[in-house]
């Protein structure tokens, strides 16, 4: 009997390995189509959408839709989930593996009118931004044109890992800001909204730095920070399992044909 236990308890183990392992794939493919959806739109758009109400119930008539008015973001995007309905997808596109919204966040200013085209900024360029809704200036000439670095400096979101190590950066050159994050809360869970429009606890206990990717919190700007790293289940302060979608301005706005072209 004691085998037989021994040898259940070995079967129930993998079982739950594979069983996440296919979970953390499924997430990874939906980011994956969730990006290149954020790519359509910016194409069509010349901007990034805004976060949807995650605590908006999976009925409600603007469930999935963007939180945007008089051309901006709205509030801060505290409670801010993929907005599925905007990007053409259906909910169950929008979540984890685990059945959890996807927490998203953007810079503020990629989603305003025109903040994704880079089209007239030129490399050879050494002028500072053009008017809005512009920003790049338009038309440019050869001493006019605004650089690609003077249109990235301050744009998008920081992100660093739980050692504290910034892997993007909007203010320092080359001024690498995520255009925006999509963060699944992982196999704890803990702080990604459920369809019924309620948070979600952990299920082990979080660490300090996977507790700031809580879709529930504030949203300050690039003073924001979104830890990211590559390990699962770290068993200790900073227990880390969120999966990170992270893209540079730069590669989103190139995806959408709206990177910088020489004129």
């Amino acid at each position: 009997m004691l085998i037989f236990g021994i040898v259940i308890a070995m079967a129930a183990a993998i079982t739950r390995g594979v069983t996440a392992g296919q979970k953390r794939t499924l997430t990874a493919t939906r980011m994956a189509a969730i990006d290149a959806a954020l790519v359509q739109f910016v194409s069509q758009q010349k901007r990034l959408p805004c976060p949807a109400d995650g605590t908006k119930l999976s009925s409600a008539v603007d469930a999935g839709t963007e939180m945007r008015a008089a051309g901006a973001c709205t509030g801060n995007q505290q409670n801010g989930v993929v907005p599925w309905r905007s990007l053409g997808l259906t909910e169950n596109d929008a979540t984890d593996g685990w059945d959890r919204r996807l927490t998203y966040r953007v810079g503020p200013s990629l989603a305003a009118d025109n903040g994704m085209n880079m089209s007239w900024c030129d490399p050879a360029g050494t002028a500072g931004l053009g008017a809005a809704p512009n920003f790049c200036a338009n038309p440019c000439t050869s001493t006019g044109c605004t650089s690609p670095s003077n249109f990235l400096a301050g744009r998008g979101l920081k992100v660093q890992n739980v050692a504290a190590t910034v892997l993007m950066d909007p203010a320092a050159s080359p001024h690498t800001g995520a255009a925006y994050v999509v963060i699944s809360a992982g196999e704890s869970g803990g702080g990604g909204y459920l369809n019924s429009g309620q948070l979600a606890t952990s299920t082990v206990g979080d660490g300090t730095e996977e507790m700031k990717n809580y879709a529930s919190l504030p949203y300050a700007g690039v003073a924001t920070y979104y830890v990211d790293d590559s390990l699962y289940e770290v068993a200790d302060a900073n227990h880390f399992d969120d999966v990170v979608l992270r893209p540079s301005v730069l590669s989103v706005a190139t995806k959408a044909g709206l990177g910088p072209r020489v004129h």
